[in-house]
């Protein structure tokens, strides 16, 4: 199965351009550079981003109070409605950062003492709302708006994490670029609120301002986002929330194929009701619940074709978007402004609710007749041909925001691509948001119309840990920050300072501590009993610090703890595997190198003890992916193809869980020509592991003929292994998994699974129980045949550990035993109890009769089988050595189960060399 990623496929056919217009690599003069130097001897420590402006004063310097005297942040009191939550975040970070106690006071004519830090807001002269002044003497005064003071409140958090006095002076600081920020694609995975709080507070500590967000996604509830616009906006921080319309639609049209084009999820924007469901189910109810300036439509990639030389978009193979373009724009329309009439239409809906729209920019054809109103950002992010470059859109009086995927691009690892991780080295000598994505694509860097530049987490597959992603964009959003601020930068080069800086000044102090992954997560089951216990960290630990153990200090389970400083991965490894269905209660305790304690507890069932039980299914609990989570990021149905040698009922569905997977699964049983037999809805699913559904009624299914079981998964999410099924099947007593061809999918929902690639196990499985069953199944077979000169009676000696009923008897016939059989079956004293004439044999292979009634049996009780024949028999030496198990049915070894008699229709009691003599009960549980 392939993943279709063009945002990320075009990383591969484009390159990046060397700088033009007379900038060095470093985008620094000499002069310039010398006097980031003088800045750090003479001036405050140093930031990210470093000041726009710094005059040194002759006063006295800032001095940290000492522990015995208060710390204060004082607030205006007219100023206080605004304020207050930023002196209140102030108070947080210096206590942190200080390990001490900050007090926040409202006062209406401030009367601050030395130490104190003063926030108001004012309106300073060349300076916008971003933009503050902060003069330090014996008392820190912080004067801009709001956005402004909360900037500068950063810098003061930067100051004294490095020192505790300040020199005297005055720093003027304000942005280049208005817009720079993140853009996460949460449509394709769902994210933790933890893990959205600290990306926050850290773009907050680096003065970003922006953050994009997928809205209208089952991974991404409006009751989330919600959360995470209210949270943002306490740190100076707007969502720009974005839906992709009208390509990209597969997730959105998921209920709609008839707005489909056609074609790779595209939507027909001929069809007036595809401007109805674009405004009245995916802006509608969303537009006006986020309190924020923009609305990104996407717009991207419509109907390109990734296949042919300069990625057209293939407007020739759907002339009904020609035509809409005519009946809206007359007969000199092209066809792509279908596009920018429907981009203009909502555009309209956009901004009636207070917002401002933006696009991608791939889809603006120099073709254009009727063009994209001006009043829509563009965000530039590929060069392709016979698209409109940066600088036309720009000398058309477009503001254009920089998306360059060369320097910007966050892409996750696949087996077929490695990870792409933006490059903070050269992030910081290099780039600037006048240099896009394309060749010879490098504009003034000055440009009034150049909104600024974002990171791009992109993440399919969805599988990486969120707190590895976070963690390797680190830095780069360091350099990204200095870039988008557009001040000077604070050292010539990346190597020559800089990345000293992003250590010394670390995360912001409210950024989460104590992060760690799980492994096997809390509340998964099915887990193997070999598998050791992990805790991976996001923090520097303290190795010696770490106690990992599974229990009490007494009653645990013993085991030894290891730690791999290189993954900073903690392991507990029991001496002994784990004991079946045993319920582990993890615990971990370590610190932080910096004294921080790290504290967790989980607990994971381990996998049930194999069973040969009926019901049954075709892998144990103990069996699992190897890949234990994939994440396609589109709907699809995932399915395995079996058979049943006797007839019987399913009665549901089964799949091996993913971790991290939440959302809501349906299992389904389907003919083989596509009819959907039974469905059901997963409920209470465990974290990871083996899950199971029973269907309100049990399906009746034929043996020999091959039905699919499948479950849906709305993500995409699933483990997996490759070639599992390759040159062989599964089978499980009369259950069989088929070889070759088998491991099927389908993308959409609640569709037939008939694909397959790599003959891929997706660990689908089914819940089965048989009508009727016997001690052996169709692939046990005898070693030899032989042929005695006397009549025999060949028996099998068994019980079982259920009631049930006996409805008559099975043998393996060979092409030498000829003549008249007859089923018979005893109790342990002799005493027939019913027996049957073979009809209608074959000349080989495994044979049946049926009593005229069953025979009740009861369970504990021993029972004979047997079958008589003119002296030609099937057996293996030493086949009945061991005892034998299969469902309810059981065979012991000792007294020997395989019994013979020298005589027809006689009660067979010799035995010989623990012979199997393939003599087998039909036989049903109560």
């Amino acid at each position: 199965m392939t993943t279709n990623l063009p945002r990320r496929r075009f990383l591969g056919l484009t390159g990046g351009a060397a700088l033009a217009g007379g900038l060095g690599a470093a985008g620094l003069s000499a002069a310039s550079a010398s006097a980031a130097v003088g800045r750090e001897l003479a001036g405050p420590p140093l930031t990210i981003p470093g000041l726009q402006q710094w005059v040194a004063g002759g006063g006295a310097q800032y001095v940290v109070p000492g522990v015995t005297q208060t710390f204060r942040v004082i607030v205006r009191g007219a100023d206080a409605e605004a304020l207050r939550p930023v002196g209140d975040i102030l108070k947080a970070d210096l206590g942190k950062v200080l390990k001490r106690a900050i007090r926040v006071e409202v006062q209406e004519t401030p009367a601050p003492a030395a130490g104190d830090v003063v926030l108001s807001l004012a309106a300073i002269p060349g300076l916008d709302s971003e933009g503050y002044e902060l003069k330090v003497g014996p008392v820190l005064e912080l004067r801009g708006a709001r956005a402004g003071v909360f900037h500068g409140a950063q810098t003061i958090v930067q100051w004294l994490r490095q020192a505790t006095t300040v020199p005297a002076g005055t720093a003027r600081d304000w942005p280049k670029y208005a817009e720079r920020g993140f853009l996460v694609a949460n449509a394709a995975r769902h994210y933790s609120m933890p893990w959205w709080q600290g990306q926050i507070v850290d773009m907050a500590y680096l003065k970003l301002n922006l953050l994009w967000v997928n809205v209208g996604y089952d991974t991404a509830p409006l009751s989330q986002i919600k959360e995470i616009a209210a949270f943002a906006a306490k740190y100076n921080i707007n969502l720009v929330p974005l839906t992709n319309m009208p390509g990209h639609m597969n997730k959105l049209l998921a209920n709609r194929p008839d707005l489909l084009v056609g074609w790779a999820y595209h939507m027909d924007i001929s069809k007036d009701a595809a401007y109805e469901f674009a405004r009245n189910d995916v802006i509608g109810p969303n537009l006006g619940e986020i309190a924020t300036p923009y609305w990104h439509l996407g717009a991207d990639e419509y109907i390109t074709d990734f296949d042919r030389a300069g990625l057209p978009p293939r407007y020739d193979l759907f002339p009904q978007l020609g035509a809409k373009a005519r009946q809206l724009f007359g007969s000199a329309a092209q066809p792509v402004d279908a596009l920018t009439g429907f981009l203009n239409s909502m555009n309209q809906t956009v901004r009636a609710g207070g917002k401002q729209m933006r696009v991608w920019n791939d889809g603006l054809l120099n073709s254009i007749t009727a063009p994209l109103n001006k009043n829509i950002i563009v965000e530039h992010w590929v060069s392709w041909p016979d698209r409109k470059t940066p600088r036309q859109l720009l000398d058309e009086g477009y503001l254009v925001h920089n998306s360059n995927g060369d320097f910007l691009y966050y892409d996750p690892q696949t087996p077929e691509r490695p990870r792409r991780v933006p490059d903070a080295r050269r992030l910081y000598n290099e780039f600037h948001p006048g240099w896009f994505n394309g060749a010879n694509q490098v504009v003034d860097p000055n440009h009034p119309g150049l909104r600024g530049a974002k990171l791009h987490l992109w993440t399919l597959p969805a599988d990486e840990r969120e707190e590895l992603q976070s963690d390797l964009l680190m830095d780069p959003f360091r350099s990204l920050a200095q870039v988008t601020w557009g001040s000077a930068r604070p050292y010539a080069t990346y190597d020559g300072g800089f990345s000293g800086l992003i250590s010394t000044l670390g995360r912001a102090p409210m950024f989460p501590v104590g992060r760690h992954t799980l492994a096997p997560p809390n509340g998964a089951t099915s887990v193997w009993p070999h598998r050791p216990a992990t805790i991976t960290f996001y923090d520097a630990i303290d190795p010696a610090s770490i106690q990992l153990r599974e229990g009490g200090i007494e009653a645990g389970t013993p085991g030894r703890t290891t730690y791999d400083a290189a993954t900073k991965t903690a392991t507990f490894t029991p001496f002994a595997p784990w004991t079946y269905s045993k319920t582990c209660a993890m615990s971990v305790s370590a610190r932080t190198v910096s004294g921080e304690p790290v504290n967790a507890e989980w607990r994971f069932t381990v996998a049930k003890r194999p069973s040969l039980a009926y019901p049954r299914s075709l892998w144990n609990d103990e069996d699992g992916p190897a890949v234990e989570r994939y994440t396609d990021g589109a709907p699809i149905e995932l399915g395995v193809r079996f058979r049943v040698d006797r007839p019987g009922r399913v009665l549901g569905v089964r799949f091996y869980k993913a971790p991290g997977d939440s959302a809501v699964h349906t299992g389904s049983l389907w003919s083989s020509s596509g009819a959907r037999l039974a469905t059901a809805t997963f409920s209470g699913e465990s974290t990871q592991g083996w899950q199971e559904v029973r269907f309100a009624q049990p399906v009746q299914v034929a043996a020999n003929t091959t039905y699919t079981a499948s479950y849906y998964s709305p993500t995409g999410t699933y483990g997996y292994n490759h070639d599992f099924f390759a040159g062989r099947g599964i089978d499980n007593g009369v259950l069989h998994a088929l070889p070759d061809t088998n491991g099927v999918f389908t993308y959409g929902q609640s569709v037939f699974p008939a694909t397959t690639a790599r003959n891929t196990n997706y660990w689908v499985d089914l819940v089965f129980q048989p009508d009727t069953y016997g001690v052996f199944n169709v692939s046990d077979v005898p070693v030899f045949g032989e042929t005695e000169p006397t009549s025999l009676e060949l028996g099998l000696r068994f019980s079982s550990q259920a009631n049930g009923k006996v409805h008559g008897v099975r043998f393996f016939k060979g092409t030498h035993n000829t003549g008249t059989h007859v089923g018979s079956l005893w109790t342990t004293s002799g005493q027939k109890l019913a027996s049957a004439t073979f009809s209608n044999e074959s000349a080989q292979g495994w044979q049946e009769v049926r009593f005229a009634q069953p025979v009740a049996m009861s369970a504990g009780t021993q029972y004979v089988v047997s079958y008589s024949s003119s002296g030609g028999f099937s057996t293996t030496d030493e086949g009945l050595a061991t005892s034998r198990e299969n469902g309810a049915l059981l065979v012991n070894a000792n007294p020997p189960a395989g019994i013979y008699a020298l005589s027809a229709g006689t009660f067979p009691t010799l035995s010989y060399r623990n012979r199997n003599y393939f003599t087998d009960v039909v036989f049903s549980q109560d």
